[in-house]
C-alpha cells in the first residue's frame, strides 16, 4: 500500500502522523511524508533575520520543512513502515491531489484543522479540496477530545 501523509507545522498533523503509525505500522506500507510549501510573504522579523533577502527567509523555510519531513519520516521508519520525503511548491489542496495521482497513492491521510463552517466558507479547506478531488481514498484525522475552532 501506499500512503500519501501529507502534512504542515501544525499540531493537526501530528493525530495524522498517529494514525498512520498506529493502523500500519506492522503492514507491507509505503509512506510518503509530503509537505507543501505554499506562497507566503514572509513575516518582517524573518525577513530581518535572512537579511533582507527574500530568498533567503524561503531557504530558511525550506531548511526547516526538510527537517520536518526527514524526522516524521525516521519516526515512522522506527514504526517498521518504508518511509520517503517529498516537498512540492504550491496551492496545498492542488498540489496534495496532483501528487496523489503522479505517485499512485492508494490512501492520502491529513490532518483537519477543524474550522467552522464560516471560517471555511472565508479560508477555503485544503482537507475538502482534497476529498473532492483526490484519486484515491483519503482519511481526514481530527485530534481526539478537540472541537471545531472558532
Amino acid at each position: 500500500m501506499k500512503i500519501l501523509l501529507a502534512i504542515d507545522e501544525s499540531p493537526f498533523s501530528e493525530q495524522a502522523i498517529r494514525d498512520v503509525e498506529e493502523r500500519f505500522g506492522t503492514s507491507d506500507t509505503t509512506v510518503r511524508v509530503f509537505h507543501v510549501l505554499a506562497k507566503f510573504v514572509p513575516p518582517a522579523a524573518a525577513l530581518w533575520d535572512a537579511g533582507g533577502s527574500l530568498e533567503a527567509a524561503r531557504e530558511e523555510v525550506l531548511g526547516r520543512s526538510k527537517g520536518l519531513v526527514e524526522g516524521i519520516a525516521e519516526r515512522l521508519t522506527a514504526a517498521g513502515l518504508t518511509a520517503e520525503t517529498a516537498i512540492r511548491d504550491g496551492d496545498p489542496g492542488k498540489v496534495i491531489v496532483s501528487e496523489a495521482k503522479e505517485w499512485g497513492a492508494d490512501l492520502i491521510v491529513l490532518g483537519s484543522h477543524g474550522h467552522t463552517p464560516l471560517v471555511r466558507m472565508l479560508l477555503g479547506s485544503v482537507a475538502q479540496y482534497v476529498v473532492d478531488h483526490a484519486p484515491c481514498s483519503v482519511e481526514i484525522a481530527h485530534q481526539k477530545g478537540t472541537q471545531a475552532n472558532e
